[in-house]
């Protein structure tokens, strides 16, 4: 295509323009011959600009699958030949994909009274950035609204929450009022002979002063301190958590190195397994993993290989005839006009050159049936190669494995599978299948209490509660943990017609050297449950809160005046001796006690 005819000046404006535009510039005359290459185009399709100037746009783009996306941008201005066509196209640079936002115009030129095709001009530009700013921002919204959506549920599951506190709160009040009603007198009685008589008195004589000459009433300042509701169950000991030691492979036993009971470290060898017969499998997944490996090295260079030369020459042949074919026609052409050849000359060039046209078309079908083919032996390849590395890691896997290690340290609970009817009978020469159970290991590096609760207890345990475990067996240990479980099913003990009980059972997590050496699996013990736990409570004697109003109130004494007052509280725990009073005192009042 030749430019319109303009001035010198108008037209090196215009090519100062388009080189340094920061956009690629390519114009594609009517004969499909790139016309512009400027060199933000170089730089953006990685292409050198003098190779690809006055070329064929089909040789240059045609043949290579990472401008798939381009080619067809350019196709659709052309076969559309729409003005300000756009869209987005990637291509892979170096490795490395580059999404393009494509601009393609169809020009024209006034010719005649009609419009002459003259091709087709695309200006492209990255847009690297701004889709990775579109990506973060898609991103971001779905975190703001996975967030949001976590605060309604967790607002709604604490409104759900408080009104269930609410509930039971109201109950527990019921309940202890109903308790201090009966007990009252009891309890006050006994709290003034613990208060006498007991060394471990909460309230120190510090804190109190004679209220009379009578020495029949004290007055006790209240402090805040610690108070602490537990409950206490008989328990046993139990590892930690069953580990179930399987084989990696179907097989024999070849050695067994361990006994049941024995203790074991983590890493000791347990067992060995007879792997003859998988070392075999082993050579042949090694084989068929070289052969896959050189199958793809092969292909990788498929686009280079002599299929695709071959093609790609036949390509090159068919374009290289039908230009010949051309011009013998345009020769055939001038000929006839001058008178000097007959017309059949200028027909007979005509059917040649239709012939070299469907040649170059068949030739290219074909270039692009082989690339098509190599690229999908190149995927079978990669997946019969992916599958030979698979297959070879697992048999390598069963080889290691070979040989069986515990994963922890601690007891052999367990030798096969089903310890009433095979027991410790897990010998050299025992069949094995894949999978199957070897030994069952139980982790001493923490330990379990598992006991059992009434039903009324188990209301006020909950998980995460924290745990003091201690036994006959090892004294002067304490291990602290948590409560694990609490079951929500009651059963009764066989043979027994007692009240229905619910299991429990607490976790130590990890136990030092001496612990370990002093616990052991079915020892007895004793769970101390805190079920409450305050150290900044408000505690006064629990003769020191008078229910005979109906409501809990107490007797407070003005430090300057002397004056008394009675004040309404509310109660929270109550201990053998002590009251914990929730509100309607505060830290200094001084408050009045038998």
């Amino acid at each position: 295509m030749t430019e319109p005819t303009r001035p010198n000046g108008t037209a090196s404006i215009y090519r100062a323009v388009c080189e340094s535009m920061t956009s690629g510039v390519m114009l594609v005359d009517d004969e499909g011959r790139i016309e512009t290459f400027n060199p933000a185009a170089s730089r953006l399709l990685g292409l050198d600009r003098d190779a690809v100037l006055h070329r064929s746009f089909a040789e240059v783009f045609f043949a290579d699958e990472a401008f798939d996306e381009l080619n067809e941008a350019i196709l659709a201005a052309i076969h559309e030949g729409a003005v300000g066509h756009q869209r987005v196209a990637t291509v892979s640079i170096g490795g490395r994909t580059v999404p393009l936002a494509v601009d393609t115009s169809y020009l024209r030129e006034p010719s005649g009274g009609g419009d002459v095709q003259r091709g087709v001009i695309a200006v492209f530009s990255d847009i690297s950035e701004l889709e990775s700013l579109r990506a973060k921002e898609i991103a971001l919204a779905k975190d703001v609204e996975a967030k949001h959506r976590e605060l309604q549920d967790a607002y709604r599951s604490l409104e759900e929450r408080n009104d269930r506190l609410g509930g039971l709160l109201r109950k527990v009040r019921a309940v202890r009022l109903a308790g201090f009603l009966c007990g009252g007198v009891l309890a006050a009685g006994f709290g003034v002979w613990l208060w006498d008589e007991s060394p471990f008195a909460l309230f120190s004589a510090a804190s109190t002063e004679a209220a009379g000459a009578s020495g029949d009433l004290r007055l006790f300042t209240v402090e805040p301190g610690r108070i602490a509701s537990t409950i206490t169950v008989a328990s046993a000991i139990e590892p930690l958590r069953e580990v179930a030691v399987t084989s990696p492979v179907e097989g024999k036993i070849e050695t067994v190195h361990v006994k049941l009971g024995e203790s074991v470290s983590a890493g000791q060898t347990l067992l060995a397994l007879n792997v003859g017969e998988v070392r075999t499998r082993h050579r042949k997944a090694q084989a068929a993993w070289l052969k896959a490996e050189a199958q793809m090295r092969k292909l990788a260079d498929w686009p280079n290989g002599s299929e695709v030369s071959r093609s790609r020459r036949a390509v090159t042949k068919a374009r290289i005839a039908l230009e010949a074919s051309n011009t013998k026609l345009a020769e055939a052409d001038f000929l006839v006009e001058q008178g000097l050849a007959p017309a059949a000359r200028k027909a007979s060039a005509e059917r040649e050159r239709r012939t070299r046209f469907l040649d170059l078309e068949s030739a290219e079908q074909d270039l692009k049936a082989v690339l098509a083919k190599g690229q999908e032996n190149r995927e079978i390849a990669r997946l019969e190669l992916e599958n030979a590395r698979g297959d070879l890691e697992r048999i390598e896997e069963i080889l290691r494995n070979a040989t069986v290690a515990a994963p922890v340290a601690g007891v052999v609970l367990r030798l096969g599978k089903e310890a009433g009817r095979r027991g410790d009978a897990l010998t050299a020469g025992t069949e094995v299948e894949a999978g199957e159970s070897l030994v069952t290991i139980g982790d001493m590096g923490g330990v379990t209490a598992s006991g059992q609760v009434d039903e009324v207890e188990v209301r006020r345990i909950r998980p995460g509660h924290a745990v003091r475990i201690s036994g006959p067996a090892f004294p002067g240990i304490v291990l602290e943990g948590r409560v694990a479980h609490v079951s929500s099913q009651a059963f009764r003990p066989p043979g027994q017609r007692s009240l229905p009980v619910f299991g429990i059972a607490a976790t130590v997590e990890r136990l030092d050297k001496a612990q370990r050496k002093a616990v052991r699996l079915g020892m007895s013990a004793d769970m101390e449950i805190v079920v409450y736990e305050n150290d900044r409570a408000l505690v006064v004697p629990v003769g020191a809160v008078d229910l005979s109003r109906g409501n809990p109130h107490v007797r407070v004494r003005d430090g300057e005046t002397g004056e008394e007052r009675v004040v309404e509280v509310v109660t929270g725990t109550t201990t053998i001796d002590s009251v914990e009073i929730v509100s309607g005192l505060a830290p200094g009042d001084r408050v009045v006690a038998p």
